[in-house]
Parts: structure tokens; sequence; C-alpha cells
């Protein structure tokens, strides 16, 4: 393997001094686009070198072993500094300036360096300088209160929700750190957290509105027996299978055909009485039973349907899934360490400068010797800028056009818009079908103009084009084959528009066998392993669908980060590009610590019965007062001091002895006093842990005074709905901040204002409007799309 020709990263240097998942794998996504990336690890070595997970992780970089607090290495690390364009780092706030490498303090050396802080908790906040594990961040920031279980109370998310969204975050910050610096030639301090992390993923589920009605949280809403989407999983003769209720395609035969019975549609199931509704449910599930999962997929897709196999991560890199090896995203690669490996590809596809895997994670300071001898070479000298105007945020005077709807298309276009850029969402006039599910909606849509337009109406086409020739960046998430039909595809955008960045954000991917259909979250989540890890499945419970969406995001935040990239070569060149992501390859990117050896399942932690945690260590526990408190000891020191401290002090050589004897033990121990009270008595005894946060709804995150003195948390004025509230800023910038530009747009609300930022005159918007190629409000607005 070797380094990608005319990357979209190349000449970019990056020092990286993180540890385990999180911002390392985001790093490598812009080594495997370009970058030269050097791992700065301790002399023992990054603490997760042990996990096979760091074979994918840390790959396609070189490393040296320093340590900081030595004078010698101190002075190798300053002169690696002296050539580098970005330093990322993970530890706790305070941590690098006291070893004289702060943000400030390398600054004023290096002006010119983009200098990445991600840490646990904001800085600033009252929970700065406490233990940061991702379960803690789960906890006490909300997330496992929200995720229902097979029991009520709060439940431990498999897939590490704040580790994974600073796999996209870091990268987020780092890039539009850089695209600013191409301007100035000064580099600033990106900052973002755990914390922040998390919230990325509440997009959906945690909105205040002052204006509100039930059906405006109903879609997303949290059930016992768990809900959204978890109606369409199926136990089939072998395994388990989800259907999705959308593909993209009109189905040739109906689910009910092809399972042989005699059954209303769904939706008019939905208003029979319950008797009625249990029998049809139980007949549905026998003939589900006499199928086996891979003969059914197979006459399911035939006929148009959605639907995935649900499986463990590792399962579809063994046979592997058709559309991951379509993909490229099944790789082999030869880890110096562990020998062959199947692992996961680039998620991200640059179709002029595609990214490639470049090495196999190096060996424990490998490439030490190689730099203390020469390290990057001289001192760089000074980023040269554009002599463009700077700008007050990170990427302002860009702009986007969003063709998107529903929520994996038109999420990043709002992140984006977060950092800056001018968001233009052409909708249809009737509105994005995505506007009736109230809240997910809301929040993937705000601070955008909204430009309703009939596309299939030549003139409403060819003003579409004329917005895209004023713009930077186009993106949508329509099915492959769709935008060339309407004529605002790559090569149409391109003609009006030589150096724009195109994004398509598919399903599936640009490739057969799948390409060519859609889908929706739930699918991605059942082909990545999520489903079957959260449920527990291994022990013989039903798939647990996660109410977050984690792969829409994944899909969204993958295509911020490829926009950003394709920036970056654009910077540099001046040349635009297409590119693409899908839900697909998000969702194994969620499972980045899946992989074969020898064509062998490395085993990965699972969860108990109970969906409580990982291990005797690292999981919740119920308390007296039917509350949970979630521990994490991770070293042998904290694992004795957890023992003392519960009085189970037998357990002390018994750490990796059997999981459920161990876990029963302390279980009843803890049963023994209140939440509280332990979480005080632990405090005391030096062990990690938190209480889970009752989020009461995102009542509880959006008001916590931290939260929004840090902005957090964002509120705004929306014409229907009121004051509303959000999440706030995911990423903070020292020179150039993003900006919550208001709430989402009412369809066409910007009509008028856009039309004439392209030259229309008033009375030609007018005739656009009595036409019916345009819409803006009025008089009917609540009628047609509120009530």
């Amino acid at each position: 393997m070797t380094t990608p020709s005319g990357s979209a990263l190349d000449g970019i240097r990056i020092l990286d001094l993180t540890w385990g998942p999180g911002a390392s794998v985001g790093v490598t996504m812009l080594a495997e686009h370009g970058a030269d990336v050097v791992k700065v690890e301790p002399p023992g070595g990054d603490p997760f070198r042990g996990y096979p997970g760091s074979a994918v992780w840390h790959r396609s970089r070189r490393s040296i072993a320093l340590d900081l607090t030595d004078g010698g290495d101190a002075a190798v690390f300053e002169e690696l500094l002296a050539g580098a364009d970005v330093l990322v780092e993970g530890f706790r706030p305070g941590v690098m300036d006291r070893l004289g490498f702060g943000f400030a303090a390398v600054h004023e050396r290096h002006p010119g360096l983009v200098y990445c802080s991600v840490s646990a908790w904001p800085v600033g906040h009252r929970n700065e300088q406490r233990a940061g594990w991702d379960a803690l961040v789960q906890a006490a920031g909300g997330a496992q209160t929200e995720q229902p279980g097979w029991r009520t109370g709060p439940v431990y998310n498999h897939a590490p929700t704040p580790t994974l969204g600073a796999v996209f975050l870091a990268p987020m910050g780092i890039l539009a750190a850089l695209h600013q610096r191409a301007t100035t030639g000064r580099g600033q301090h990106v900052r973002t957290s755990l914390l922040q992390e998390l919230f990325l993923y509440t997009t959906q589920i945690w909105q205040d509105v002052e204006h509100w009605a039930p059906a405006f949280h109903d879609v997303m809403a949290k059930t016992y027996p768990p809900g959204i989407h978890q109606g369409m999983i199926w136990q089939t003769a072998d395994g388990w299978i989800h259907l999705s209720v959308l593909s993209g395609l009109t189905p040739k035969r109906s689910i009910e055909e092809i399972l042989g019975i005699d059954q209303p549609h769904p939706y008019v199931q939905a208003s029979a009485p319950a008797e009625q509704r249990e029998a049809w449910h139980a007949e549905r599930a026998a003939a589900f039973g006499t199928w086996k999962t891979a003969d059914l997929a197979a006459v399911l897709r035939e006929n148009d349907h959605a639907c995935e196999l649900i499986v463990p991560a590792e399962q579809a890199l063994a046979e592997p899934h058709p559309q991951l090896a379509a993909n490229d995203m099944v790789a082999q690669v030869a880890d110096p360490e562990l020998g062959a490996t199947t692992q996961m590809g680039v998620p991200i596809h640059l179709l002029g400068t595609p990214g490639a895997i470049v090495s196999p994670r190096p060996r424990l300071d490998a490439d030490g010797a190689a730099l203390r001898a020469c390290g990057w070479g001289a001192e760089r000298p000074a980023p040269v800028p554009s002599g463009g105007p700077a700008q007050p945020t990170a990427l302002g005077g860009l702009r986007l056009v969003d063709f998107g709807q529903y929520l994996a298309g038109p999420f990043g276009p709002m992140l984006l818009g977060d950092l800056g850029m001018d968001v233009v969402k052409i909708e249809p006039v009737g509105g994005d079908n995505m506007r009736m599910a109230q809240a997910p909606f809301n929040g993937c849509q705000r601070g955008k103009r909204s430009l309703a337009l009939d596309l299939k109406d030549p003139r409403g086409r060819e003003i579409a084009l004329e917005v895209v020739r004023t713009a930077d960046v186009v993106h949508h998430n329509m099915t492959r084959g769709v935008a060339d039909r309407i004529g605002i595809g790559y090569a149409d955008c391109r003609a009006v528009n030589p150096s724009v960045v195109y994004c398509n954000t598919y399903a599936y991917g640009l490739a057969d066998p799948l390409g060519r259909s859609g889908g929706l979250d739930p699918l991605y989540q059942a082909s990545s392993g999520i489903e079957f890890e959260q449920g527990a499945v291994h022990l013989g419970q039903r798939p647990l669908y996660v109410r977050f969406g984690f792969t829409d995001q994944a899909n969204a935040v993958l295509s911020v980060v490829g926009v950003l990239l394709a920036l970056a070569h654009r910077d540099r060149t001046g040349e635009g590009q297409e590119l693409w992501t899908s839900l697909l390859d998000g969702g194994a990117v969620f499972a980045s610590d899946a992989l074969l050896v020898d064509g062998v399942p490395v085993e990965r932690p699972h969860l108990d019965a109970g969906l409580h945690g990982i291990g005797p260590g690292y999981r919740l526990y119920r308390c007296q007062d039917d509350q949970y408190v979630q521990v994490c000891a991770t070293t042998g020191v904290e694992w004795s001091a957890l023992c003392v401290a519960v009085g189970a002090d037998e357990l002390t050589d018994r750490r990796d002895g059997p999981r459920e004897e161990v876990e029963a033990a302390l279980e009843e121990a803890f049963a023994r006093r209140t939440s509280w009270n332990w979480k005080r008595a632990l405090d005391a005894a030096g062990v990690p842990c938190e209480l889970p946060l009752d989020t009461q709804g995102g009542v509880a995150p959006l008001y916590d005074a931290d939260n929004v003195r840090l902005g957090l948390v964002s509120e705004y004025e929306h014409p229907v709905y009121g004051r509303t509230r959000q999440f706030g800023n995911l990423i903070d910038f020292s020179e150039t901040p993003g900006r919550i530009a208001g709430p989402a747009p009412l369809v066409g609300q910007h009509t008028r204002e856009v039309l004439d930022g392209i030259g229309l005159s008033q009375r030609e918007i007018d005739d656009l409007v009595a036409a019916g190629v345009a819409y803006e409000p009025g008089e009917d607005y609540r009628e047609r799309f509120v009530n």
C-alpha cells in the first residue's frame, strides 16, 4: 500500500497525541486522504495497543515514542512541531500546559499551527477535571437514560456514543481551521469534548419548543417496550432480519404476497382494534419464521423491498456484505503484530482525489530513529495566506446548496451551516417530505434559508442551477441516478460551476449490487452489528434498535469531513470534485474495532443480558434507591479500590474471574446503599464513577447552567414553535468561531430573498410564485404545512 497520488491533504503534516479510538480514527481519515501523520506515544505505547481494534484505529501513520517530561525528548518534539501543520491531543485540560506545550505557548512559537484539543469535558465545565471515560460521559451526559432496553432505567450504550462523535468532530474542526489558515496564514485553537460529541447524536430527540403538540415528539419518543423501528425486526428460522418502510423503489410484490399471508397493509392495521392487530402480528411472525434469513432477503430485494440481516459486525466482514465489498470497505491489511487482518476500508469516497490505506499500524517507535535524526527537516516557512478577506466564522464566505431530504442528507449541511456556511435549502413547493416528522426535521434544518422550487418544471431547474452557479458546495441524498434525471447531477452542476464540490450521501453507495436502493437508518444498524450488540443477541435476546439514529448521523458527518477534504484540495489547486458517503459505510465506522485475523473474528466485549455494561469494572450497578451508578474501574488499583469501597474485599483478586459471579456479588453490594452515597464513597476511594442523568426528555441538559454558559445549548425563536432550544456549538474555535444562525426555515421562507440575490426582479418572482414554480409562505401556510 502506498500514499495516494494527488491526495486532498498532500503536504499536510499532523502530530497525533491522541490514544484509543475517537479522535484517533478521525486522524486516520485525514492520513488516508494524504496527510503525513506521526503518532507520538509514551515510551510504554498507546494504552490501547493491546486491544485488537488498535490495528484499525492507528493505521496509516508513523510512530515515535517520546517522554515529554524528558528534556531531550521534549526537544525532539519541538523539532517536530516546527515542521507540523496540525497537533491533535486528547489530554485532560491543563496537562499540555504543564508539559510546556499548551496552546498559548505553542501558538507563540508556531503561529501557523492548528492545535486541536479533544477532552472528555469542556474547559470550564464543572466536570472538567473528573475522569472522562466514554461510559462516564454517557452516564452524566444523559445518553444512557435515552435508550430503552429490556428493563426500565439507564442502559449502557454498546457503541460508545461520545467517542464515536470525536471520530468526526475532530477532523471537522481541523479541516475548518486549515481552510481559514489558507486565507489568514494563522493557526488557531480548535476544541471539542466527549460531551459535545454526545450532543451530536441528540439532534432528533433533545429539543424543547414553546408551542408544541403531541405529534412534535411522537416519532422518536422513548417507549417501553422499545418502539421506533423496533416493530420491523423479525425472527426467521435461522436469525433476524430488519425491514424498512422506504427503499426509494416501487415494490413489485407486497410483503404479504411474499410471505403468503392475506393481511391489509400495516398502515390500515394501525387503526384496527388491539386484539386484531395482535392476531395479525402473530400470523406475520409465524410466516417470517418459516424462511431462512438469506433466502428471504434475496426475495425481498428482488421485489424492491429494503431489508438487512441483523448480524455481528464481524460477519459482515467475513462473508462479506456484498455492498461493503463493492464500496472497498473490506480491506486486507498485514498488521506487523497480528498478521493477516480483514478490517474496515476508507469510508469517504472522493472521486477526484481518492483516499487509500497507506500502511498498517506501526510498531511502537518504528520510525523513532529516523524522526530523531532528521525530524521533519528545517522549520517550514509560515503558511502563505491567499490574501482574501478574513472571515468572522470558521466557514464564512462559503455557500452550500442543499437538495437533501429526511435526515442523513440535510444534517450534514446543517453542521456546515453551524460552522458559518450560507446554506440554501432547495425543497419542493410542497415542502420536504420529512416535515411531517417535526422533531427530526427541526433537528437537521436550523440556520438554513429555504427556496421552494418545482424542479420538474424547466424554469425551476434553471433557477436551481443559477443558485448552484453561486455556490461552493452542492449536497444531497438522492438515490443513484435521480439527480441526473432531474438535471441537477454532478455534470449539470459542474457545467455551470466547474470548481463546485458535489456530495451525495447514499444509503448503500455508488456501485451495484445495491447502489440503486434507498433505505433508512435501522437497516445499517442491522448490517453493522449495532442492533445485534445493543440487544445482546449473543445471549438469545432480541436485537435492539438504538433510537439516536446512529448511521444517519454517521453518514451525515462523514459527508461533512468529505466536503471539507475536497475544499482543502480546492483551496490548494482550485479544483472541485465529486464525492460520496453512505449509511452502510457509516455503520461500519461505528464498528471499526471489528476485524478478522487469518479469517477468524477477533472477540470484542459484549453486553450482559440486562444491558448494564461490558465487564464487572465497567458497567452500571443498581443501588438501594432503584437508581444506578456507572463505574469505570479500568486499572488494577481502581479495581482493588472498588472492591474495598463496596465491602467486597474477597473480589480483589477476581477481576478476571467468572463474569456473572463477580457481577452478581457486586450487584448485591451496591444494593445496600443509595446511588448518591455510593458516588461519594467511590469518589473518596478514587474510583471513577458517575450517576446517569435523567434528561427529562432533553430538558435537563438543555437548561443545564454549565451547558448554556459554555455555548453547548442554543436558543432561538421559531415562527411556529416559538422559543426553541437545541444543542449548540459542537466545536469551539479561538479565532473564527461557528455561529448558530437561527431556527429551521418555513417552506419557501427565503424564496424571494434568494431569487433576488441571483438577479430576478420582483415581478419575475411574483410570476414564478403565481405559476407554482416557486413558493413563499402566505396566509394559508399553517393550514398547508402545520395543522
